[in-house]
C-alpha cells in the first residue's frame, strides 16, 4: 500500500462512526497551471490524488474558489478556454468566477460557462441588465444524506482589478450584503453551508466572523498559505496557497441531528501527491503542445534568484528605456510569477506578465502620479523622489493607463506604444539581460 493511501485512510476513517464524513478537496489560484512544473503540481496530479480520494470514500467534493485562468501561456494564447477544459477532466464539482476570469470581457465568461461541465457560481457580480454573470448565486448538492449549499462570492474591489475594456456597466456588490440576502433563504434547506469565496483570506475571517451561520469559507484571492482551518468561532477558514502548490483537504463529521461534530484540514504539497492521471496527463499535453516552439526558448542565464518584489524596478526601468520617458510604472499585482536562478526562457516571461498588456506612456504631474502610486500595497521605491508639481512621462501598460484616464481624466495624456510589454522585455533580456 503506498505512502499516499496510507495517508487518505487515516484522514478518512478516524473520527465519529455516528457522523457523515465530508471531505472537501479545494484549490484556488490556479492561473493556467495545469502542467506540472518544479513545485506545481499540476492537473494530473491534482486528478489522480480525486481519483483515490473517491474510490476510498463515498462522500467527497472538489471545489475551485476562482482565478483558474491567467498566468501560463496555455491560458493566455486561447483566452482561458483549455484551462475549464481541463479542469472537467480533472473532475470538478464546482467553481467560482474570480477577478481574473473577466480578463477578457464579460462577455467571455458566456463561453467559460458553456466549456465548464460544472457550474461556476457567483452571487455578487452583475451584468448591466441586474442579471447574474455566473450559472447561479448558489447551489445545493446532495452528498450521501447530507445537503450541502455553496454560495459563491467575489470581492466587490473587482473594478479595480479588471481592465475596463469589456466590462462596463457591471455591478459588483458587496458581499456581506449578498449573503445576509442568502443565508436565510439557504440554511433552513441545508446540512452543511460553505461560502466559495473571491474576496482575500483577511476579507474571509471577518465574513466567517459575522455569518456565524456558515459552517466553511473556502477562500481565494489573496494566494494565502494557510496550512490548517482558522477557527473563527463555530466555523472554519480555508485557502490553499497558488498556482497548484498546494492542495487543501477538509475533513466535516456532521450529524444532521446533532450539527458540526469534527472538524480538520490539511494542505497536501505538491510533491506529495500521487503519480498523474494518464488521460488528464494527456489533455494537458495536448494543449502544452501547441505552445512549447513559440515559448520555451532560452533568453538568458542568471546566477541570482529575482522575487516579484525585486522584479518590479527592474522590469520598470526596462519599460521607461524602450520609450526613452521619465519613470516607469509596472504594478505589483501585474508581475505574476519570479524568476529562478537559472535559464530564462520566453515562457518565463509569459508567466511574469501573462496578459498581453500593451505599453503606454502617461503624461502626468507627480501629485498625480503619486495618488497612483498609493494604490500599491506597498510603498512603491521612487515615491520619496517624485516631486508633486513637475510634470512626468511615466512608462506602463494600457492596463492602468485604463484606470489613470477613469481617475484624472483630461489632466493625463495617453500615448500608446503599439508594442506588448511582454514583447518589450523579451527583446530587452536578450539583448541585454537584467
Amino acid at each position: 500500500m503506498n505512502k499516499i493511501l496510507i495517508y487518505l485512510i487515516l484522514i478518512v476513517f478516524t473520527g465519529s462512526s455516528l457522523a457523515e464524513e465530508l471531505l472537501i478537496v479545494h484549490t484556488n489560484d490556479f492561473h493556467g497551471h495545469i502542467a506540472e512544473q518544479k513545485d506545481y503540481a499540476g492537473a494530473a496530479r491534482i486528478a489522480a490524488f480525486v481519483q483515490e480520494l473517491r474510490a476510498n470514500h463515498p462522500l467527497v467534493l472538489f471545489v475551485d474558489a476562482g482565478d483558474a485562468i491567467t498566468g501560463t501561456p496555455v491560458s493566455s494564447l486561447f483566452e482561458g478556454e483549455p484551462i475549464f477544459d481541463v479542469m472537467n477532466a480533472m473532475g470538478y464539482d464546482v467553481g467560482l468566477l474570480g477577478n481574473h476570469e473577466f480578463d477578457y470581457g464579460a462577455d467571455k465568461i458566456t463561453r467559460f460557462r458553456e466549456i465548464a461541465k460544472f457550474p461556476l457560481l457567483g452571487a455578487t457580480a452583475f451584468d448591466s441588465q441586474g442579471q447574474v454573470l455566473s450559472d447561479s448565486p448558489f447551489i445545493i448538492i446532495e452528498r450521501g444524506t447530507l445537503k450541502i449549499g455553496i454560495i459563491g462570492i467575489l470581492t466587490d474591489t473587482t473594478p479595480l482589478l479588471i481592465t475596463p475594456h469589456g466590462n462596463k456597466n457591471l455591478t459588483f456588490k458587496s458581499p456581506a450584503e449578498v449573503l445576509k440576502q442568502l443565508i436565510p433563504a439557504i440554511r433552513p434547506k441545508v446540512d452543511f453551508l460553505m461560502v466559495l469565496s473571491h474576496t482575500g483570506f483577511t476579507e474571509d475571517i471577518a465574513l466567517a466572523k459575522q455569518f456565524q451561520e456558515i459552517d466553511l469559507f473556502v477562500g481565494g484571492h489573496s494566494h494565502t498559505f494557510n496550512k490548517h482551518p482558522v477557527n473563527t468561532g463555530r466555523n472554519r477558514v480555508v485557502q490553499a496557497d497558488h498556482y497548484g502548490r498546494h492542495l487543501g483537504l477538509v475533513k466535516i463529521n456532521i450529524d444532521p441531528e446533532r450539527g458540526l461534530m469534527e472538524f480538520t484540514g490539511d494542505l497536501l504539497a505538491a510533491d506529495e501527491l500521487p503519480q498523474p492521471d494518464a488521460n488528464v496527463l494527456s489533455l494537458v499535453e495536448s494543449y502544452e503542445s501547441q505552445v512549447r516552439d513559440r515559448v520555451d526558448t532560452p533568453i538568458w542565464k542568471t546566477d541570482k534568484r529575482l522575487s516579484e518584489e525585486e522584479l518590479q524596478p527592474i522590469l520598470e526601468r526596462i519599460l521607461a528605456r524602450y520609450v526613452n520617458a521619465d519613470l516607469g510604472f509596472y504594478n505589483s499585482g501585474g508581475i505574476r510569477d519570479n524568476i529562478e536562478a537559472g535559464i530564462i526562457t520566453i515562457r518565463k516571461l509569459w508567466n511574469i506578465e501573462p496578459f498581453g498588456n500593451t505599453l503606454v506612456t502617461l503624461s502626468m504631474t507627480g501629485a498625480d502620479y503619486l495618488v497612483l502610486l498609493s494604490q500599491e500595497p506597498k510603498l512603491h521605491h521612487s515615491a520619496a523622489t517624485i516631486e508633486p508639481e513637475k510634470r512626468y512621462t511615466i512608462a506602463t501598460s494600457n492596463f492602468i493607463a485604463a484606470h489613470a484616464i477613469k481617475a484624472f481624466g483630461s489632466s493625463i495624456q495617453v500615448q500608446e506604444r503599439d508594442v506588448l510589454i511582454r514583447d518589450v522585455l523579451i527583446e530587452h533580456i536578450t539583448k541585454y539581460g537584467l
